[in-house]
């Protein structure tokens, strides 16, 4: 595995650009949902974060932690993308 979240998720979720990311924030979602972004630095993440979906990357994690287990719709989700 790289060690490049932009360069991962685009190859995940079928980029050709990694600029093509931020237009497909739903897909980029459900892709981190089941990929760990933990395997990353930090710094990267936060800059990921930030590109794709205009958030912190606390935002995210904080999203990700109060879903675990939950099949409800996130209404702090719909507001991101």
């Amino acid at each position: 595995m790289k060690t490049d979240i932009f360069e991962n998720m685009r190859d995940w979720v079928g980029c050709k650009y990694i600029s093509d990311l931020p237009y497909r924030k739903r897909e980029v979602w459900e892709t981190i949902k089941q990929h760990s972004p933990l395997a990353y630095p930090e710094e990267q993440l936060e800059k990921f974060c930030h590109y794709v979906f205009g958030v912190d990357y606390a935002v995210i994690m904080g999203i990700l932690e109060n879903r675990k287990g939950s099949e409800k719709p996130c209404m702090k989700c719909e507001s991101i993308f």
